[in-house]
């Protein structure tokens, strides 16, 4: 059996909800995909939380200016696909103030806040554990709520070390994070991805904030949190979804979402069948949290779609079209998927 890692963990339990006090309304919480090479912000009155940007070598940009420095920007090494815009930018309708903790870069306002933190990848279970330690104390001292989404992103994903597989070592890390952070399984996980890039660090990229926080899992698969031990020491430590209400919005965050039954991998080497069954439960887990169908959302969803083999593109391109609303923008990168049989996931975010 491979060693597994052992942390130092400190005593974080307690609730995840803040104490209540005066404060104001959470800001509206916007996101768009937007060229490497024009502006972060496209109207009046958005101001940038963060950015995720793809391309480049994952410790400069691609092609086209940087974000503004003190901007949360997530740089990672996954080439854009067919010249699709490849930044995903994250904005509010309030002024907002940037900050800077032990390597972590975030914005917030009012309950409301993006961060981003980068670590050197060759432990990943390390490196996952102390990151998300950092950014649940982080959430916790300015009360901005829970963490309810996260993006994941590391090279060799699915390569081993010391007899693990590194995603494994991953979840282990982040598992043992959050365990000590005191979060329920059941109730607290936050949407998220796990994507493995072409080089670089680790990148960790988060939204968390006050509202009402619905877990939502998959009918048709087993919830990532409850996987049997043959997918590691310890499962993956995140919901299938997330619905994000507040007084002024109703949103739901879909996972990084791939083709998956019950706990198994579906269609192995067949990328139009893996394409079917990950629309299949995008639907479902759409249906679960009472939203339109998938061909009826229009640009009330934003996809991106993860592809590892870049020469898929255009069959699972023109796929999607039939089962996407071709109104609905998306985003095509590169990336190694979690699973080594896994050809292409899926994310998204939709307005309910």
């Amino acid at each position: 059996m491979p060693a597994r890692p052992s942390f130092a963990i400190p005593d974080l339990r307690g609730p995840i909800a803040r104490p209540a006090g005066r404060r104001s309304a959470t800001p509206s919480l916007g996101q768009a995909y937007r060229p490497v090479d024009g502006p972060l912000v496209q109207a009046p009155g958005q101001y940038v939380l963060g950015v995720l940007q793809h391309g480049g070598d994952g410790d400069h940009d691609g092609p086209g200016p940087a974000p503004v420095v003190e901007v949360p920007a997530c740089r990672v090494a996954m080439p854009v696909l067919a010249g699709a815009p490849g930044r995903e930018v994250w904005f509010t309708d309030q002024p907002v103030h940037y900050g800077q903790r032990h390597g972590l870069r975030y914005a917030y306002r009012d309950g409301l806040m993006f961060g981003v933190v980068r670590c050197p990848a060759g432990e990943p279970d390390r490196a996952a554990h102390d990151a998300y330690l950092d950014i649940v104390r982080l959430t916790r001292e300015h009360g901005t709520g829970p963490i309810f989404r996260v993006w994941n992103f590391f090279p060799d994903i699915n390569g081993e070390q010391a007899g693990l597989e590194r995603y494994r070592r991953f979840c282990l890390g982040r598992y043992e994070a959050l365990s000590a952070a005191g979060y329920r399984l059941d109730a607290d996980l936050p949407a998220a991805s796990a994507v493995g890039t072409h080089g670089g660090d680790l990148w960790i990229a988060f939204l968390a904030g006050r509202g009402i926080f619905a877990q939502i899992e998959n009918p048709r698969q087993v919830s990532a949190f409850r996987y049997p031990p043959a997918y590691g020491p310890r499962s993956p430590s995140f919901s299938r979804a997330i619905r994000f209400t507040t007084p002024r919005q109703d949103r739901l965050f879909i996972s990084g979402t791939a083709s998956i039954l019950g706990h198994r991998s579906h269609g192995t080497g067949d990328p139009a069948l893996q394409c079917r069954t990950t629309a299949d439960n995008l639907q479902a887990l759409l249906a679960a949290a009472g939203a339109d169908r998938l061909d009826r959302l229009g640009e009330r969803a934003r996809w991106k779609i993860y592809l590892r083999h870049p020469r898929q593109l255009e069959p699972i391109r023109e796929q999607l079209g039939t089962l996407l609303d071709p109104a609905s923008p998306c985003l095509y990168v590169a990336g190694d998927i979690c699973r080594a049989d896994l050809l292409l996931e899926i994310e998204g975010v939709v307005d309910l």
